[in-house]
């Protein structure tokens, strides 16, 4: 089905998922002026993270010891996604159908699926489920918790398709992915032609859903093609994106931190310029900034120091006791960042301690 490489790793969905955090940067610049249906970044980001987590599900399905760690961390990434909620939206922290509670509940949904179906292929071919559901469901709810389930945000119906949809590239054989995207292409093309109208994204159109799912094939594809070339730039060019891929959750914060702190506007002269270099400009930025981070993520003596901090800085700012001169949206910043980073420690400890475990039983 797929093949790791010697970290563990599938250099593809890491590729492009990287591919996602450029187009995530890319939104907020191009989707204001010639995209108003915004880009691909949430389905494609959706879409890898669901191939990661069934690549991670089928190599701990012998090991009893995991599926208490599969249902702690999507509650974890819940509840610990608070912060990214108020660092998108301002306000007090609460909870809110946004990209990281999706993700979890998505995750959540994927290993409860693979214990009643071994096979990922058919969890793949499950995608259409989650959008015929949001279809049939007329009412927005807007107050919790069935905001969660159903509404104009990052709700779980119909956005969990393109979770399950990342299942399905990643099963099937190569051959037919090209094949897939000719028929989106077709069903996408029909889809505008009938409605007449632009898509819309958090509506979930069936053009925008279409597009979305046929955005996401065609990055995966292109992913996996530079990195099967050995040489030239193809190599250089997957490492840059691949860097992102693998730090994902803390890109999210990092790139809230760019388009707040690092932005240019007005540099450029032209604004066709501005939204094709900016989003470049500030992605790299991020990149420098994971590079660094990356060298310590992967010492989890940290966790103790890492998580007091967040604890003691989460306390002071919503307990109301900084200075009145601090700059609250940056304190927000640095306890979603003290979260992705604590957050990927622990992940890292308690799967080390699962898999000696085992070894040890």
């Amino acid at each position: 089905m797929y093949e790791a490489g010697a970290s563990g790793r599938i250099a593809e969905i890491d590729v492009a998922k990287g591919m996602a955090c450029l187009l995530m940067i890319a939104a907020h610049f191009i989707s204001a002026r010639l995209l108003p249906f915004g880009t691909f970044a949430a389905p494609l980001f959706f879409a890898c993270s669901g191939m990661n987590t069934i690549v991670l599900i089928e190599r701990t399905r012998g090991n009893r010891r995991f599926d208490l760690y599969h249902l702690a961390f999507p509650l974890l990434l819940f509840f610990g996604g608070i912060s990214q909620v108020v660092v998108a939206h301002g306000g007090p922290p609460r909870i809110f159908p946004e990209f990281l509670q999706c993700i979890a509940m998505a995750v959540l949904v994927l290993f409860l699926l693979s214990r009643g179906i071994r096979e990922p292929l058919v969890i793949g071919w499950l995608f259409p489920l989650p959008f015929f559901t949001h279809q049939l469901v007329l009412a927005d709810f807007s107050g919790a918790p069935l905001n969660l389930l159903f509404s104009r945000g990052f709700a779980l119906f119909p956005w969990l398709g393109f979770f399950l949809f990342g299942v399905l590239l990643l099963s099937l054989r190569r051959k037919w992915i090209p094949r897939l995207a000719g028929a989106l292409a077709v069903a996408a093309a029909l889809s505008l032609a009938l409605s007449r109208r632009m898509p819309d994204k958090f509506a979930m159109s069936p053009s925008y859903a279409l597009l979305a799912l046929l955005a996401s094939c065609l990055f995966f594809m292109l992913a996996r093609a530079m990195v099967g070339r050995a040489g030239g730039v193809f190599p250089v060019m997957a490492e840059f994106f691949a860097l992102p891929g693998r730090n994902a959750l803390m890109f999210v914060f990092l790139h809230y931190f760019a388009l707040r702190y690092l932005a240019t506007a007005d540099f450029f002269p032209h604004w066709l310029l501005y939204i094709v270099l900016e989003p470049l400009y500030l992605f790299s930025a991020c990149w420098v900034l994971l590079r660094i981070y990356e060298e310590a993520r992967h010492r989890t003596a940290l966790l103790v120091p890492v998580s007091g901090l967040l604890a003691a800085l989460a306390t002071l700012r919503w307990a109301g006791l900084l200075a009145g001169r601090v700059d609250l949206r940056a304190v927000d910043l640095a306890v979603g960042v003290l979260f992705a980073f604590a957050y990927v420690l622990l992940r890292r400890k308690l799967a080390a301690a699962c898999r000696q475990g085992r070894a040890g039983g």
